[in-house]
């Protein structure tokens, strides 16, 4: 199944009649706010209850959802329905990750700057999460390890969490990234993918963490490369060699050639 193919029917066939109704007085109330889109999911903020987060997602061809709270039964939830009821009727109010953060590449620094000074604004959460301090290295590096170990004791549901987790520490080296800090977060970068790429070769699992992660990882990861002016390149080849070295990552179409043809040649 592909998000374009869910129809309205379809979406009342998952809930009570009850529920259905429910669903669809969120969506007439505007509740079911902050929508986003991924390859595999769809993530919404739902206000109603002192508002929470939720996501529904596509595993093997199935509809799933990720709910905060406990559920009985087997109708879904009014909530998670009417996140597949916004995207059946509005689907175009679904932002596309990916397609946000290549449009935001086009801006400069301080055109950045603006943007975030400009929300920070108009919504307190901005300014609550500017007031924050960007952690240290080893400790982001750290709170890694102790995601990784999660994945080997979490079932196959969970890994989507721990996916979110690890994109956290993404957030963190694209902060270090725009102070200047590249080789920082390069170095985020690298340890999250190759420990990834090292949990899949121990596990024997190609596929435990998505397909998307990776690619997105190993992109960020090689752009940091070009865009460094500072490049330690003898670290960087031997991260290379290291990433290179895990099965997965030529099973996963993770190609290095272009970046070590780029190291070798030089500034």
């Amino acid at each position: 199944m592909r998000w374009e193919e869910l129809d309205s029917d379809t979406v009342r066939s998952l809930g009570t009649p009850e529920n259905m109704a429910l669903a669809q007085e969120l969506v007439e109330k505007n509740q079911v706010r902050y929508r986003y889109r991924l390859p595999d999911r769809l993530q919404a903020g739902i206000l109603a209850n002192n508002g929470f987060q939720i996501e529904v997602l596509i595993e093997n061809g199935q509809l799933k959802y990720n709910y905060p709270y406990p559920w009985e039964g087997e109708a879904w939830s009014p909530y998670a329905l009417a996140v597949l009821w916004a995207w059946v009727n509005e689907p175009d109010s679904f932002l596309l990750r990916s397609a946000i953060k290549e449009r935001l590449k086009q801006y400069s620094k301080a055109e950045l700057v603006r943007i975030i000074l400009e929300l920070a604004d108009r919504v307190p959460e901005v300014r609550e999460i500017l007031k924050q301090e960007n952690p240290e290295l080893e400790d982001i590096l750290e709170s890694i390890d102790q995601i990784m170990a999660e994945i080997t004791d979490s079932p196959a549901p969970a890994i989507a969490k721990i996916e979110d987790k690890l994109r956290q520490a993404q957030t963190h080296a694209d902060r270090l990234s725009q102070s200047g800090r590249l080789s920082e977060a390069r170095a985020i970068y690298f340890y999250i993918l190759d420990n990834i790429l090292g949990l899949e070769e121990e596990q024997g699992q190609i596929d435990l963490l998505s397909p998307e992660l990776k690619q997105e990882l190993y992109e960020e990861y090689c752009q940091l490369i070009h865009e460094d002016d500072n490049l330690d390149r003898q670290l960087v080849q031997q991260e290379i060699e290291q990433l290179e070295s895990r099965p997965p990552a030529a099973q996963s179409h993770l190609d290095f050639t272009e970046v070590k043809k780029a190291i070798s040649e030089g500034p």
